[in-house]
């Protein structure tokens, strides 16, 4: 995937352009202030894919940021990781397409759900996953901002989503989960 232009966000952290530069370094890159339009720079078309940052191995998730995929416009279509010399930080590369050619082996996925308000349904949504065969890199939290002590869960798994084992997973999760949304799959190095 080659993209002729690139949004990153100038404004958070100096690294982030590096690392942008790092991933496609013939594009035009840039830059936005804040991690909202970045994001939306691609959704209304300005740029063709965004570079943000995720996760930090010093702090943890990005927060902002994991919201902002909530929102459902962009799929990841890469991760890759980049050292700051002080941490390494994840970064996810977005798009409006989807990344169909990284369903194979080797590759990841991330989903977002929520679960029904009844006993034992996270567990069962971890069942639906791993019982097909998904091994979860991590499971999140956030709260959701429309409900009061509502939540939706963030997992990134190992695997092909679109084969048969997968939309074997996504069927078992519709049956326990209220919403799942589909982030974006990508190779897993």
């Amino acid at each position: 995937m080659e993209y002729k232009k690139i949004a990153y966000c100038a404004g958070m952290d100096p690294e982030d352009y590096k690392a942008t530069c790092s991933i496609s370094p013939d594009a035009s890159h840039i830059d936005y202030q804040n991690y909202d339009k970045t994001y939306e720079s691609v959704v209304n078309g300005e740029c063709e894919a965004c570079v943000l940052p995720f996760e930090r191995s010093r702090s943890g998730k990005v927060n902002h940021v994991m919201d902002l995929f909530y929102q459902g416009d962009l799929s990841i279509v890469k991760v890759f990781k980049w050292d700051t010399g002080e941490e390494v930080v994840r970064y996810a590369v977005l798009a409006k397409d989807e990344n169909e050619s990284a369903s194979e082996e080797g590759s990841r996925f991330m989903l977002i759900f929520t679960v029904l308000n009844v006993q034992g349904s996270l567990v069962k949504a971890i069942n639906a996953i791993s019982s097909n065969g998904f091994n979860i890199r991590f499971l999140h939290t956030r709260p959701l901002r429309t409900e009061e002590w509502g939540y939706y869960f963030y997992t990134e798994c190992d695997g092909d989503d679109q084969s048969e084992a997968g939309k074997k997973m996504m069927k078992d999760l519709s049956e326990v989960c209220e919403t799942i949304k589909f982030v974006g799959r990508y190779p897993s190095k």
